[in-house]
């Protein structure tokens, strides 16, 4: 029964309006090399779809295999934004915390120093898979030997039953990392690792900021258009298509900027021109406040009965900011 004066429409949005809070709020996890890091609410509620429709695409093999998997890239996204974290420590940015979503992962960190301790900062994240790569590979070796009597290991995901299991899982941990650091290192479009490696290098020759934002927009658009093109085809990605998006939003951001004449305290450019090098100087730009935001990537890989596919997203969700630690 309805409470007097209150319609069921307005009881329903109330409702779901609590429901929003709820999942607007992330979930702490601790700390880290005293790190926080939080864990978003819709997390759960994508693990739950994927464990959903898990049993009817192969049996309770793929409904435990997503149990296991989904805690993994996690841990693996994990580990790439502590690289991020530590190096920014190193070179004297603030860093504020790591937030975890179903799409990826957000370092919360403060102004670099320069665009060289800047590009130390995006390759950190990066450079996380090669350790990881080795130890999944160290795991697959014996398996593999098992499965196949050879030890020349041949990279592929075998279906994840009881049998295979171990095999698929470890050669899944090998794959998703080679491809997180091929596509963070070799995609040179805006807000991804490469992206920032760009800007930072050209920045680091002394090109002129807004000539190097000029340089990044016209690599970022085609390349974010690009992906979007492979989001439709040959088979419709949706994740695919909110990286595309996320790359396009991005680089009309960085765009807006320059318009308006605001490089100096664009994230991507404030290194630029507070540490007065000769590329500041030649634009005569004001220095920019100790800005602070997350430090966008694409972190996330998804794994769909088509096989292993490299996708994220590097927006936050709504209205959310860690707190200083």
């Amino acid at each position: 029964m309805s409470a007097p004066g209150i319609s069921l429409a307005q009881q329903a949005g109330g409702a779901l309006g609590r429901v929003g809070e709820i999942l607007a709020k992330p979930i702490p996890l601790g700390q880290l090399f005293s790190i926080p890091i939080e864990l978003h609410a819709s997390f759960f509620i994508v693990l739950g779809l994927q464990l959903l429709t898990s049993i009817p695409q192969g049996g309770w093999a793929v409904l435990l295999w997503s149990l296991v998997l989904g805690p993994m890239l996690l841990a693996t996204v994990l580990i790439h934004e502590l690289g991020h974290c530590l190096a920014a420590r190193q070179v004297g940015a603030h860093v504020s915390g790591i937030l975890l979503w179903p799409l990826g992962g957000l370092a919360f960190i403060g102004q670099t120093p320069s665009p060289k301790a800047d590009a130390w900062v995006a390759l950190a994240g990066p450079l996380t898979h090669i350790p990881q790569v080795l130890v999944w590979l160290l795991l697959l070796l014996p398996v593999y030997h098992a499965d196949t009597g050879s030890w020349a290991v041949k990279l592929y995901v075998p279906y994840p039953e009881a049998a295979h299991f171990l095999h698929a899982l470890f050669a899944c941990g090998v794959i998703i990392n080679i491809s997180l650091f091929a596509f963070n290192l070799l995609v040179p479009a805006y807000p991804l690792d490469g992206g920032r490696l760009l800007v930072d290098g050209l920045l680091w020759a002394g090109v002129a900021p807004r000539r190097t934002a000029w340089i990044t927009i016209c690599v970022a658009v085609p390349l974010g258009l690009g992906v979007m093109v492979y989001g439709f085809y040959p088979h419709f990605q949706m994740v695919t298509i909110m990286v595309a998006g996320f790359i396009l939003f991005a680089t009309f951001q960085l765009f807006q900027a320059l318009r308006a004449d605001a490089l100096p305290r664009h994230p991507l450019f404030a290194a630029a021109y507070n540490s007065g090098g000769a590329a500041a100087g030649a634009t005569g730009g004001a220095g920019a406040g100790g800005h602070e935001g997350p430090y966008f990537k694409f972190d996330s890989v998804v794994v769909d009965s088509a096989g292993v596919g490299v996708g994220a997203a590097g927006a936050p969700p709504a209205q959310h900011q860690l707190p200083p630690h």
